[in-house]
């Protein structure tokens, strides 16, 4: 195609035709306008290269700036694990039940208000996202300062419910800027920031519990990481856009491209900010939607107990708390690699069920090595695996939802069902490995092993499901058109398209 600023557009029959047929459907002075206007954004022509470009500038202005508030977010939430290690429990009369409640109440807020996903496509982005940023930026910098388990308790909930109004919805606000086939490897970029913040973590834990302070090590690691937060939210303001069409840094050729992307996507240059409740509701009822959220529960069990727990398991294999903090950064940079590479291969390949049955599985693994094995370089190769298992399963099940769901408002309905399911997996995620199970934590494992092992299952069950729902498309509309028509690409990855096909 011509890479030289807008081409005069030369309707084909084809395409005057299609322009007559909905005017004939659709009087309206209006949507005739409307229908002219959407084939002579998707005419305008431009290269794989300048497509690729505006995508790189999104990766940076979008990806770059959500997933940095997401490492402040996942070191805010896991913390807690490294602060206990350095002596907060004590300092604050805190018992081994009493911490695992201050664990669990996060993910209370989580399961409560996750319904605030479908914030992203009511409020503007660019307003909502850094407010919600500098207000759990506050609650966890105040948690340096707690000065009993009640006050804890307290601001763990708070926190719990400002980053579930963040985190949750992040895929579903990733799918107004990418196609259903560049998500997988971008949502791969994004929850790679989890290992490696729990990496960084588990270092920064390192180097701040090493050092004397005027106060308790574990406050001052609560101030430092959570105070950051407040300028990165603050930042937004000024940096974040609502969708494609409101970065301010696009040229005009990058402009016409993102609108061309976007008719391609839902069918209308703007997107919508109403609500369809017939379809919100209808996805609760998905089967497909719910064996991906049921998915979502499983992983959660063991996700969101590794960095809470790694240290307190290293810990167990005989490394003082100090040295068991730095030597919990390893498996996760691993992790971070894998994410990556799985996040690219899944796209490449357009496959996200058997990628996530092989991760699932090597995670399975991991845990039956932890419960078998006792010697400590054995186990120590086994945190690898589970971290390079469960870290990649996150951003390809979270990528499936969306690519599955062909409207704003059946994605919003099967994040909200996949959050509120899902979240209750951390519930019983931290109360897996208490004290009293040290330091084999054999009943955790055995609970991790059965969870990895029946989400690789109901992984193959969702794509069998898959192929049944696409043979009906195909028995109904035929097999997809392998070059698609100009008029055909409006709205092409929406339910009403006769090219939509659900991703195995």
């Amino acid at each position: 195609m011509a890479s030289e600023g807008p081409q005069p557009v030369v309707q084909s029959k084809q395409e005057s035709d299609f322009v007559e047929e909905r005017i004939e459907t659709n009087t309206a002075p209006t949507d005739k306008a409307e229908d002219v206007a959407r084939l002579d954004a998707l005419a305008f022509q431009y290269t794989d290269a300048e497509e690729g470009r505006l995508l790189l500038k999104l990766d940076i202005i979008v990806l770059g700036y959500v997933s940095g508030a997401y490492l402040l977010a996942y070191m805010d939430r896991g913390n807690i694990g490294n602060a206990n290690t350095a002596g907060m429990s004590k300092d604050l009369g805190i018992s081994d039940s009493q911490y695992q409640w201050l664990l669990t109440i996060l993910y209370l807020g989580y399961l409560l208000f996750d319904w605030q996903t479908v914030f992203y496509k009511i409020f503007p982005a660019r307003y909502y996202v850094p407010t919600v940023i500098c207000i759990w930026g506050i609650i966890a910098g105040a948690c340096g300062a707690a000065q009993n388990f009640g006050g804890m308790l307290v601001l763990r909930l708070l926190l719990g419910i400002f980053e579930s109004s963040y985190s949750p919805g992040l895929a579903y606000f990733f799918s107004f800027f990418y196609y259903r086939k560049e998500m997988a490897r971008r949502l791969g970029w994004y929850v790679s920031i989890a290992p490696l913040a729990a990496s960084f973590a588990g270092a920064f834990a390192y180097f701040i519990t090493l050092h004397k302070h005027a106060i308790a090590g574990w406050r001052v690691l609560f101030l430092v990481e959570g105070l950051p937060a407040i300028l990165v939210g603050l930042f937004g303001y000024y940096w974040l856009p609502s969708n494609a069409l409101d970065c301010q840094f696009l040229n005009e050729k990058e402009r016409n491209i993102a609108t061309a992307r976007t008719i391609r996507q839902v069918g209308n240059a703007e997107r919508s900010r109403k609500l369809k409740l017939r379809e919100f509701f209808w996805s609760l009822l998905d089967l497909k939607n719910w064996i991906t959220t049921i998915m979502y529960f499983l992983f959660n069990v063991s996700y969101s107990s590794l960095p809470i727990y790694i240290p307190a398991i290293l810990h167990g294999m005989g490394y003082t708390s100090i040295r068991a903090q730095g030597l919990s950064a390893p498996p996760y940079l691993f992790a971070s690699l894998v994410v990556l590479g799985v996040g690219f291969l899944s796209d490449r390949f357009q496959r996200r069920g058997i990628f996530l049955a092989i991760c699932s599985g090597m995670g399975a693994v991991g845990y039956l090595i932890l419960i078998l094995v006792n010697k400590v370089a054995v186990k120590y190769f086994a945190l690898f695996l589970v971290t390079g298992g469960l870290y990649p399963c996150i951003g390809l099940i979270l990528s499936w939802v969306s690519n599955n769901n062909g409207t704003d408002s059946k994605r919003g309905a099967a994040f909200i069902l996949m959050n509120f399911v899902g979240q209750c997996g951390p519930l019983l995620g931290t109360h897996i490995f208490p004290l009293s199970e040290a330091p084999h934590y054999h009943k955790g494992f055995y609970i991790s092993f059965g969870a990895c092992t029946i989400a690789a299952c109901l992984a193959f069950v969702q794509i069998g499901w898959l192929k049944h729902l696409n043979n009906r498309l195909d028995a109904k509309y035929g097999p997809v058109q392998a070059e698609v028509n100009l008029e055909d690409e409006i709205g092409n990855e929406t339910e009403s398209s006769t090219n939509f096909r659900y991703i195995l």
